[in-house]
């Protein structure tokens, strides 16, 4: 008697995305690709379209793994530098407030509501760059329902560019790589010591030959070097080797490097859009508990009565007992909390009388030290046309013809006026596009918030101290 065959399923699919069709494998846990690599007659040019296409993916190949990858050529990725200043030691859903603000201020507002994921790649010369992808939440949660109809789930969403590691050697710890994709060419170089650095640069820049061709001159020995090419062919700077994607054996080969990177134990190296559940898991977590109980209650339910009593007595007893000493425990803590409190006033009290000549003296001197601040830490391709002044708020606007130089200034003054009981807002930046190629110059808005007497009182104590 045969036994019936039991088909192991993959633990990871990857899909990779392009505008003419798609390349699929399956792997298991440890990222080892099983069965053979497969070509399907499909393609996606937006990200709207992502859960139309995995739909049909599904619908005529064979079943997907438990948990599916998705390598879309067409999600939108780019590289922002911000002060360092403004995001160290932020919290994450500042820091991607921030990254949203750079990006509208380089792209304009986008139409629908953006999730972005970020990955740091250097923090030098007092500036922080971050490689960001980002997609409409709407095509995401679609393409997750997509997949999920299907009982798959969506692991990850990333553009395949920058792989962070040598196509041929993994353990290469000096490597360079062009990748050359639809509409940009992502150039590469790791060293040994300061890691990862990118460089993005469109097609639609009629100058991108030669700001390439800058940037390999710049990079000097190199002990290995690789060329990426996909779809999009175009003469780049001599590399030792050179990897065609349009040979369905050298992705299935790349694909098997993304799935080692993507499956590995330690964070991924890599921007990836995950799906966030607006389900709150702390509910779900009590309603599981709560029927538990409920199911706990209801079998015990004989016994309790059967006992209730023999010991309805003692329960009443002890309720009396109980009430008294939770109200003598409540008293004693709200006595506590009342004298805690009148310390904590005294102590500021102190404080605050002790500083208020300092403090008198900093709030008179407060708009000569703002403008002397303008004067110093203006950069030369920036001008000031005006300063006004709402509530408690100062704001500052005017042109610059360097989008990063109304940063510098932002830098600056946060460093300046922070001890006068200011703090200073990221800029606001609109791109006018009066120079050629939309190249600027830049209208900007820097913002001063008055941080009160606390403000003042932590920098004066600081300095008595």
């Amino acid at each position: 008697m045969k036994i019936p065959f039991l088909k192991i399923r993959p633990a990871h699919t990857l899909l990779f995305i392009t505008e003419a069709k798609t390349f699929r494998i399956d792997v298991d846990k440890h990222g080892v690709m099983m069965g053979h690599p497969e070509t399907i007659n499909v393609k996606c040019v937006n990200t709207a379209a992502l859960a139309e296409c995995v739909t049909f993916i599904a619908a005529n190949s064979h079943p997907l793994a438990r948990k599916t990858w998705l390598l879309f050529v067409r999600l939108p990725i780019q590289l922002l530098s911000i002060p360092s200043m403004q995001v160290e030691g932020v919290d994450e859903p500042t820091l991607l407030q921030a990254l949203q603000f750079e990006l509208e201020g380089l792209n304009g507002p986008a139409p629908q509501e953006q999730q972005l994921a970020y990955q740091l790649l250097s923090n030098k010369d007092e500036m922080s760059q971050y490689w960001v992808s980002q997609i409409d939440k709407i095509h995401l949660t679609e393409t997750y329902q997509a997949l999920k109809k299907v009982g798959s789930r969506l692991e990850g969403l990333l553009h395949p560019a920058a792989l962070p590691q040598s196509l041929h050697n993994w353990e290469e710890p000096d490597w360079l790589r062009f990748e050359c994709w639809s509409l940009q060419v992502v150039a590469l170089r790791n060293h040994p010591e300061d890691g990862l650095e990118m460089r993005l640069i469109a097609f639609d820049d009629s100058y991108w030959r030669s700001q390439l061709e800058n940037w390999f001159e710049k990079q000097g020995n190199v002990e290995h070097s690789e060329t990426l090419l996909n779809n999009k062919i175009e003469v780049l700077p001599q590399t030792a080797i050179t990897v065609h994607l349009s040979d369905s054996d050298n992705v299935a080969s790349w694909l098997v490097l993304w799935a080692k990177h993507l499956t590995a134990s330690t964070s991924s190296a890599v921007p990836i859009l995950r799906y966030q559940s607006s389900v709150n898991a702390d509910l779900v977590l009590m309603a599981s508990g709560g029927v538990g109980a409920l199911l706990i209650v209801s079998l015990h339910a004989g016994w309790n009565l059967y006992q209730a009593n023999d010991y309805t007595k003692q329960v009443q007893q002890l309720t009396k007992v109980e009430t008294a000493i939770t109200t003598a425990r409540k008293t004693v803590s709200e006595d506590r909390e009342k004298v805690e409190k009148l310390t904590a006033k005294i102590e500021k009290l102190k404080k605050t009388g002790a500083v208020l000549p300092d403090l008198m003296k900093s709030i008179q001197d407060r708009p000569a030290k703002l403008l002397e601040a303008l004067a110093k830490g203006r950069p030369e391709d920036l001008m000031v046309e005006a300063i006004s002044s709402e509530k408690d708020e100062i704001k500052i606007t005017g042109i610059c013809l360097d989008a990063a130089a109304a940063n510098q200034l932002a830098n600056y003054l946060e460093k300046e006026l922070k001890p006068l009981g200011w703090s200073v807002t990221a800029p606001m930046k609109k791109n006018l596009e009066l120079l050629p190629n939309a190249s600027g110059p830049w209208d900007f808005e820097i913002k001063l918030l008055d941080l009160g007497m606390e403000g003042f009182n932590a920098k004066l104590t600081e300095n008595k101290q």
